[in-house]
């Protein structure tokens, strides 16, 4: 089965960030994320609790949808944007974490779309090869606009596949989201296979809703099993939000995915 990893931000809030990591080992899982990338120290305090407790910390998050400041769309931000990517990344390594997520940024209406495309291109280029200097992987994700990222401009996964392969550096695939992409597109089973070798991390959560994976419309065990007998090796990230108690969610989640 693949490696399921926690994004463990949404997983008992009322609790400290390290001492969600026990917990998320005890049920049953060997490998989390999360959205936090600025804080170095936080990073390597979450980093040493998953040391000890036999869990790996394979993904961060380099900027979100609403950074303008750093959007890689913008050819005005694109020292600001590598200068973020230097600075996470370090961060991340630092933490024993190896890759990280990077978002498009919204539309800007002063500039075309095919600007927009340009200059992400660009702009993943660059930082793709600065982090390529550090043995360090980022991830392009495309999001949905229909429900959750109204404005967002890389809302296609084929444009997304498309940079990828412009881009041509091993260490920049994009990350698939079937949650987003259940809600742009569907006929999911079909795309990742026949694009996996640029896929270089999968999210999940139930549609609609966002909750367990479990409460949807999507046959979640069924897109697994089509990625189990490709050639990727990567995590699958449940990035839902818990409609019951956490610990009670992940069993169950597992359990269900697990079959």
């Amino acid at each position: 089965m693949l490696k399921v990893d926690v994004l463990f931000d949404v997983f008992w809030e009322n609790i400290g960030q390290e001492e969600r990591i026990p917990k998320i080992a005890q049920c049953g899982y060997k490998y989390v994320e999360t959205w936090l990338g600025d804080d170095a120290e936080q990073l390597k305090s979450i980093g040493q609790a998953c040391k000890a407790n036999d869990v790996e910390l394979v993904s961060i998050v380099m900027n979100f949808a609403t950074d303008d400041a750093v959007a890689p769309v913008r050819a005005d931000c694109l020292d600001a944007f590598l200068a973020r990517i230097d600075e996470y990344s370090d961060n991340a390594l630092a933490a024993g974490c190896k890759s990280g997520i990077v978002t498009s940024g919204n539309i800007f209406e002063d500039m075309s779309l095919a600007d927009h495309k340009k200059n992400l291109t660009e702009a993943m280029r660059r930082a793709g090869e600065l982090a390529a200097q550090k043995g360090f992987k980022l991830n392009l994700e495309p999001l949905n606009t229909l429900v959750d990222h109204a404005g967002y401009y890389l809302d296609c996964r084929q444009t997304a596949i498309d940079i990828v392969k412009d881009v041509a550096l091993d260490n920049i695939k994009i990350l698939y989201d079937v949650y987003h992409m259940e809600i742009m597109t569907g006929n999911q089973v079909d795309f990742i296979t026949k694009n996996i070798d640029y896929i270089g991390h999968f999210h999940s959560a139930g549609v609609p809703g966002r909750h367990e994976l479990y409460n949807g419309e999507t046959n979640y065990p069924f897109i697994l099993d089509a990625i189990d007998k490709t050639s990727y090796i990567g995590c699958f990230g449940l990035e839902y939000m818990p409609l019951i108690e956490s610990g009670e969610s992940l069993r169950k989640t597992l359990n269900y995915l697990q079959g």
